[in-house]
């Protein structure tokens, strides 16, 4: 697994404008500022906000893209692995990054990029 980049914060603003998630990236965000916050809880809980909002299929492949770049996997392999990888995977993207940063920077993005 990567860092996270510039790309992926650009890539999870569309994908929070498609799916009407700011709001879910904002709790999430209020909840990592209180003390004694579990960063990991809170990260692992809006990624699932996420992943279950994608409604359409376009949301779901940009899902699998993000996913899977970040992961250095292929989307295809994303769709098809069991939810405990997928859960596992997004475990281990919070775990090694500032999940918190990237929701905060992908949430001001959001409400700039025109679909």
């Amino acid at each position: 697994m990567r860092k996270i980049n510039t790309g992926d914060v650009f890539k999870l603003a569309r994908l929070v404008n498609e799916t009407k998630m700011t709001d879910t990236l904002k709790e999430a965000y209020l909840s990592g500022r209180k003390e004694n916050a579990d960063a990991e809880e809170i990260g692992v809980s809006a990624a699932m906000g996420i992943l279950t909002s994608c409604s359409s299929r376009r949301t779901e492949e940009m899902f699998y893209a993000l996913l899977a770049g970040i992961c250095e996997k292929e989307p295809k392999d994303i769709e098809t692995q069991p939810i405990e990888e997928t859960v596992n995977d997004i475990k281990q993207l919070v775990k090694e990054n500032d999940i918190m940063h990237f929701f905060t920077q992908a949430s001001r993005l959001a409400k700039t990029i025109k679909k």
